[in-house]
């Protein structure tokens, strides 16, 4: 089974469609690709190989990833975690460094040191569920990615990457994904 969710083409296709769209941004704010959609869609996978793209394109700084998952706070956390990132977003986009606290899965709390998501990046590739802020008008990334692939295949990626860990969640995760975009 393939790792990837895109063939070569159609990324290619993605990457003219965010140049095209980071040509068109206007302010000082770093420009925010959002990748989004249900757990295993392969979202992590794009969102590594557009950064390394970015990387290699434009210097290794040029672009952060921010991966959602450091949000949420436990397994019954997806909203919550969008929520928070929407804020997060909110301040990036108004070109401001934004500090956040990032869930520590193994002891189940918040680590107690900040992470700052710079404003200073020329890209930020935020990647997870609800990475296109649902719920949330006030905030809209400049471009969107919306990953889908069907729930039985997205399961068997996911807990092939994950294991026995994320088997008992799975069903738990699938209901708020339900819950989130239905906002």
């Amino acid at each position: 089974m393939h790792s990837h969710t895109i063939d070569t083409r159609r990324e290619n296709d993605l990457w003219r469609a965010i140049g095209l769209a980071r040509s068109l941004a206007t302010g000082p704010e770093p420009f925010v690709i959002a990748i989004d959609g249900r757990s295993g869609a392969g979202k992590s996978s794009l969102a590594t190989r557009l950064l390394e793209r970015i990387a290699l394109e434009e210097g290794e700084n040029a672009a952060e990833l921010f991966r959602l998952e450091d949000l949420y706070p436990g397994w019954e956390g997806l909203e919550s975690g969008v929520d928070e990132y929407a804020a997060i977003l909110g301040r990036v986009l108004r070109n401001e460094d934004a500090t956040w606290h990032a869930w520590d899965w193994t002891r189940n709390r918040r680590e107690p040191s900040s992470r700052t998501l710079s404003a200073g990046a020329k890209v930020i590739i935020a990647e997870g569920v609800g990475a296109t802020a649902p719920g949330h008008q006030e905030v809209r990334p400049h471009f969107g990615i919306w990953l889908h692939l069907e729930s039985n295949i997205r399961r068997y990626r996911a807990l092939t990457r994950d294991g026995d860990l994320y088997r008992p969640y799975w069903q738990l995760w699938a209901e708020q994904e339900e819950r989130l975009f239905a906002r």
